[in-house]
């Protein structure tokens, strides 16, 4: 676990800011490092159940296929963003927790209290709050810090309203939609990490062709994780958030074609549509040859995006005779995790 000295005092870019008692907890989902790890990890994110050898042998394939094993700059993503976020902060305590694995939410809370924090802001590496997601999180800090008497937590429960993602993705798409010169998955973020390197998305990189000035053969996917439909319908802002930063990206980029759509549902029950599935045929329906992928819902290359996206939807896309495009992720984008920083010191000063 990564613990900044505890100080009174931080300055930032010439600022004294005053972080007295109040210290950072730094909130993410965790990613298996082995396949020894698989069946604790899924069976945490099934509440206790123990995933049967069917879903064991489904997941490990997909993990399998995007190189988990060996890629550590995949495995110790999140506390890349921690460790990159904490040089845009004043200095203050601060601790990594995930909700999947070790170091554990409880025991990020019990280490800032012990270096004698009062006051714990938190934040998710989500940027669109759902109740069932980003909720879940929260339930863990309230119930962490229900064990002493004299701490308080703010919890920062969406960011993406901050103006630096917004920025960010304006540039990625922008680029990966016009830029003849571009390799449009993951050439970026040297300044953090080497990008991310699996068995195929070289063999993405070469598709990324220039567009047409005026875009007319390209569509444009926003995809985030779905949710629940009873989630959505009980007042859930998700849909809705995700829907008007959509919309704002595309118009700044001026995207003539595009829509929002949803990955990664579970496999029973009824979740939040329209699919990417959908939206693939929705763009061939308009005739595009070109189908961009911006799963600007998640904030860093892992399964989800890795698999579901590069593999999955790449497939589906190829079948129609159309090329596979997908917008870099932010992973430790200084640009990106400023808006992560923004909303920390706006909470730091309130």
């Amino acid at each position: 676990m990564y613990m900044n000295v505890v100080v009174n005092f931080g300055l930032k870019r010439g600022k004294l800011v005053n972080v007295e008692k109040k210290g950072l907890l730094f909130l993410s989902y965790g990613s298996p490092s082995s396949k020894d790890d698989l069946v604790p990890y899924m069976t945490s994110i099934r509440r206790g159940r123990v995933p049967t050898e069917a879903e064991l042998t489904n997941l490990t394939k997909r993990y399998d296929t995007i190189g988990q094993w060996e890629n550590v700059e995949l495995q110790t993503m999140a506390e890349c963003q921690y460790k990159s976020l904490l040089t845009l902060l004043p200095i203050m305590p601060s601790a990594i927790g995930f909700l999947h694995m070790k170091p554990s939410i409880a025991n990020a809370v019990d280490s800032l209290v012990q270096h004698g924090v009062e006051h714990i802001i938190a934040i998710v590496t989500a940027p669109f709050f759902t109740s069932l997601g980003t909720g879940a999180y929260e339930k863990q800090v309230q119930a962490a810090i229900s064990n002493y008497d004299n701490v308080k937590f703010d919890f920062i429960r969406s960011w993406w309203d901050q103006p630096t993602f917004k920025e960010y993705w304006v540039k990625t798409v922008s680029e990966c939609v016009n830029n003849d010169k571009l390799e449009c998955i993951d050439s970026v973020n040297a300044d953090c990490v080497n990008s991310v390197k699996s068995v195929y998305v070289d063999s993405v990189k070469s598709e990324c062709a220039v567009v047409d000035a005026n875009g007319k053969d390209v569509f444009v996917v926003f995809s985030a994780h779905s949710i629940p439909l009873i989630n959505n319908h009980g007042g859930d802002s998700y849909a809705l958030a995700l829907e008007e930063s959509a919309k704002e990206i595309a118009e700044h980029c001026k995207l003539p074609k595009w829509t929002v759509a949803w990955q990664s549902a579970a496999p029973h029950g009824q979740w939040l549509g329209p699919t990417v599935e959908d939206a693939i045929n929705e763009a061939l329906q308009t005739g595009a040859d070109r189908i961009v992928f911006v799963p600007f819902g998640f904030v860093s290359n892992h399964v989800e995006v890795l698999y579901d996206n590069d593999v999955e939807c790449k497939e589906l896309v190829e079948a129609k005779g159309a090329t596979y495009m997908r917008a870099p992720m932010p992973n430790c984008n200084e640009t990106f995790l400023q808006a992560m920083a923004s909303a920390i010191i706006e909470r730091i000063h309130s």
